[in-house]
């Protein structure tokens, strides 16, 4: 039983990090120069990739229980087996680039919380 286990958590280790992937976390660019008259092609790894990968959830203690829709949730499989970021760093990152970027939503729950009546 342990020889299946310790099976399957090395092919699933190997399907989690790909090589590529490997060298965008480890911070060598594994990308290749364009020549002159090719097309270009786009980058492996995006910016935004590199974002969540350096996103640190090590002091994250609250759960938050999330539904998502079935396309949504098998592209996260998806994406986490492409890339090795877990369900929650892409959810806890998604959330907080969320109110980085609509700075109004947290205006609009001050305001909530102000005309809070106790």
């Amino acid at each position: 039983m342990t020889e299946m286990k310790s099976l399957a958590d090395k092919l699933r280790a190997s399907v989690a990090e790909p090589a590529n992937v490997k060298s965008v976390t480890s911070g060598k660019d594994s990308r290749k120069k364009s020549t002159a008259g090719s097309n270009s092609s786009k980058p492996f790894a995006p910016e935004i990739l590199q974002k969540i990968l350096d996103y640190d959830t090590s002091s994250h203690k609250t759960m938050v229980h999330a539904r998502f829709d079935a396309k949504t949730a098998k592209m996260l499989g998806h994406f986490k087996m492409a890339t090795g970021v877990e369900h929650t760093r892409i959810a806890a990152f998604a959330v907080k680039y969320l109110f980085d970027c609509h700075p109004e939503l947290k205006t609009l729950i001050k305001n909530y919380i102000e005309n809070l009546e106790l």
